[in-house]
């Protein structure tokens, strides 16, 4: 495999990149001056080398102190809450937008809705785990704020199921409620319409 296939098929790894516009992203690398190209290595062994993930909350972060990224280690934080969202790009998303004021938890992805062993792609026991640990601490509620698709309602289902075995007694469960339409990914909703999906969130059993 010549070089400009082989990073095509590198690009191609990314999310929502096909195979025409990987070849573009190749052909742009071959042309750019060498300045950019070194840049862009670097930042790339950069991320690799200080980039990591909180040992709390699954988020990557370069600020990791005790294991804890910037977020789980602000004392202002409201313990009570956690929301608990699919991936990186969603908790940014949030924290941009000012809306919350809670804790967070990455699931790492959803459940595909068509398979068998949907629980294995995410971080299922983990999250029991933690919310299990918070609850002595005045955890109140966890908010499950996932994209309003088959693999969201698939991983809820399944998010909801696992926190009924574990000893929650007074923590409640709740989804985003009005403001997400079918079909909605939490990475790409404004700030409006995350703000009105947790004002109006439900509890999941309801």
């Amino acid at each position: 495999m010549d070089s400009l296939r082989k990073l095509q098929q590198l690009f191609k790894r990314f999310p929502g990149i096909g195979e025409r516009q990987a070849m573009r992203f190749a052909y742009f690398i071959a042309t750019a001056d060498e300045g950019y190209v070194r840049e862009l290595t670097e930042s790339l062994n950069a991320i690799r080398k200080n980039v990591r993930r909180c040992t709390r909350c699954f988020a990557l972060s370069e600020n990791i102190t005790g294991g804890k990224c910037p977020v789980c280690n602000d004392p202002i934080r409201d313990k009570s809450l956690l929301l608990v969202v699919e991936k990186d790009a969603d908790r940014d998303r949030f924290i941009q937008s000012r809306t919350y004021t809670g804790t967070y938890f990455i699931l790492g992805g959803l459940a595909p809705a068509i398979e068998k062993d949907a629980a294995t792609h995410i971080r299922l026991y983990e999250l029991a785990r933690l919310i299990e640990t918070e609850a002595k601490a005045g955890l109140a509620e966890v908010i499950l704020a996932l994209s309003s698709t088959p693999d969201g309602e698939r991983t809820e289902a399944l998010v909801f199921n696992q926190l009924e075995k574990t000893a929650m007694n007074e923590v409640n469960v709740s989804v985003l409620g009005k403001g997400l339409s079918t079909g909605t990914e939490i990475e790409y909703s404004d700030a409006e319409t995350l703000a009105n999906a947790l004002k109006s969130r439900t509890k999941s059993n309801e």
